[in-house]
């Protein structure tokens, strides 16, 4: 296929399997580090650039979510988020069980975003929350909550690991916060202060009673919170609709959990965000097919979404193959290993076709 042809659509993807097991780990002994060249939690921590909060929610139909859950993680967030325009939770209708059975857990929870309610006012700062339970659906997802942590706006919830669900929702929370960055005080993914809402305790000595209830923030914790809203807004890191937008020389990747989107800085500016989330759902739904031999791969490793997006149905102006190659070129130095193990592919694929 020509270099132009093959360029030149308005969103070009793959599917990028990846085996993920130590990037994607969540709490628990082997729970993965925070990326240090993001931090999206001074979004949530401070007003600037953002002034609210929208948290989407989204539930497997059959699992009880008590308001009160949702109310106390909202008390959590409001007691160290400086957010003066409020804190919004939104339940969304529960996802039919037939709908996402047996499809990845990552990618399932990208068809149930809708993202911020355009009549919600400006753009927030969002949140994703995915229940689930493993007794129902999603047999071969995670156990454990975690935190997706390539891109760490989301979490998800096995309502099937523990009792103790006020705690681990706010633990979880936490770590969307950036909590446990500080090794001065833990291993960089949980505080080893014992009585810390931040501290891993073996789940079945909690649950038998052996252990007390963690719900409060040690002071270390809380004076590492209290530290970083004095520290600089990242300019880098921006929100659109329920994408999180990381900019670097050249380009920008628009994230969510398990997708990345490659977007040349020059058209960032055009980025629909709702016509593109609703072609990553098409994507997803049209690449996995039940019972297609893809499908039953998925259902052992981790896929994600990767692509370039170029808008040219929205007028902008084509790139030149040189451009093209020169933005897939910087992004093999991404601060991200998946983008620039992607990137790499697509350019050298690009490359051959020249």
């Amino acid at each position: 296929m020509p270099l132009d042809a093959r360029i030149f659509k308005a969103f070009v993807y793959r599917i990028a399997v990846i085996l993920l097991i130590g990037a994607l780990s969540g709490c628990g002994p082997q729970s993965a580090q925070l990326p240090t060249y993001m931090r999206p939690e001074l979004l949530y921590l401070k007003h600037q650039q953002y002034s609210r909060l929208y948290i989407e929610v989204d539930t497997i139909e059959e699992i009880d979510v008590p308001d009160q859950w949702l109310d106390e993680l909202k008390i959590f967030l409001g007691k160290y988020c400086s957010k003066p325009d409020g804190i919004e939770i939104v339940r969304d209708e529960p996802v039919p069980i037939p709908e996402n059975e047996g499809l990845p857990i990552g990618l399932a929870s990208i068809l149930c975003i809708d993202g911020p309610h355009p009549d919600s006012g400006p753009q927030p700062a969002y949140m994703h929350i995915f229940f689930y339970d493993t007794n129902i659906a999603f047999k071969r997802g995670r156990k454990n909550p975690y935190v997706a942590t390539t891109c760490s706006c989301a979490i998800f919830f096995n309502v099937d690991y523990t009792r103790q669900y006020m705690y681990a929702l706010k633990h979880e929370a936490g770590h969307v916060l950036g909590l446990c960055r500080n090794t001065a005080h833990g291993d960089g993914t949980h505080c080893r202060n014992y009585g810390c809402m931040m501290h891993w305790t073996p789940e079945l000595l909690s649950q038998l009673g052996l252990f007390p209830l963690k719900d409060q923030l040690c002071a270390h914790c809380q004076t590492d919170l209290e530290a970083w809203k004095s520290e600089d807004v990242d300019s880098k890191l921006v929100f659109k609709g329920p994408f999180l937008i990381r900019r670097e020389d050249g380009y920008s990747i628009a994230s969510l959990p398990y997708c990345d989107l490659l977007i040349p800085t020059s058209i960032e500016d055009m980025l629909e965000w709702q016509e593109v989330l609703l072609h990553i759902k098409k994507v997803i739904e049209e690449t996995f097919p039940k019972d297609s031999e893809k499908y039953r791969e998925s259902k052992k490793k981790a896929p994600r979404i990767w692509g370039l997006y170029l808008p040219t149905n929205k007028g902008a102006s084509q790139m030149s193959a040189a451009k093209t190659l020169s933005v897939l070129t910087k992004a093999t130095n991404d601060p991200n290993p998946i983008v620039r193990r992607n990137a790499a592919e697509e350019l050298e694929k690009l490359k051959q076709e020249q």
